[in-house]
């Protein structure tokens, strides 16, 4: 269930979490290698989106193709020269746009744009986009591999301090987290009693 989903609502929505994204940077290497027959490593692609040609046109630009569903699909590599960077894009085969990422669908690669894929967080409710920022604070302070640091239900006011932090930039960052966490407590409530009735609290 994508992280949008609503409860007791159907999902009409399509998101980017569904989807397998390839990015630029996996065809940095072409860019300087022989023209030919490649393969991307990955387990989550067919073959159809694995197996790739690279080419290059006339004009010196290189691009790869893709035959999936019997249909011929041309992703330009193209270096933004404009930054010291000199960034690579690849071009979306339906609104040729340069993008830095394409997601892979049944029968083609697109972009999230031309696809209509959505963002989890377009759909988030008030309370999952504040329970995501306490959590995303959490991690900045403690780590990820912290045990429990995604579980809403365990109180921060007792994890320790880390060694490499002042007392002070402690206390301000774990003062911040627990303000968040005073808000998110009363949404929720709220929505489990318009999803279950005031008798939810009472049956735990």
């Amino acid at each position: 269930m994508p992280k949008g989903h609503h409860y007791g609502r159907t999902q009409i929505r399509a998101y980017t979490g569904e989807y397998h994204r390839i990015h630029a940077n996996v065809f940095k290497h072409l860019l300087t290698s022989p023209l030919g027959i490649y393969t991307i490593n990955s387990e989550h692609l067919s073959d159809n989106h694995s197996k790739l040609v690279l080419k290059e046109n006339k004009n010196d630009v290189r691009y790869v193709e893709f035959t999936i569903n019997d249909k011929p699909h041309k992703i330009a590599l193209k270096r933004d020269n404009r930054s010291a960077s000199n960034k690579l894009y690849i071009t979306c085969p339906y609104c040729q746009k340069q993008r830095q990422s394409l997601y892979a669908i049944k029968y083609a690669y697109g972009c999230r744009q031309c696809i209509g894929l959505h963002y989890a967080s377009q759909s988030e409710r008030p309370n999952e986009r504040l329970m995501r920022r306490i959590r995303k604070l959490r991690k900045e302070l403690w780590g990820f591999d912290w045990p429990d640091v995604n579980n809403m239900f365990e109180n921060i006011y007792y994890w320790p301090k880390p060694k490499w932090m002042r007392w002070k930039t402690f206390e301000q960052k774990r003062n911040q987290i627990t303000e968040l966490e005073k808000k998110y407590w009363p949404m929720v409530d709220v929505q489990m009693k318009a999803m279950f009735g005031n008798g939810f609290i009472n049956d735990f």
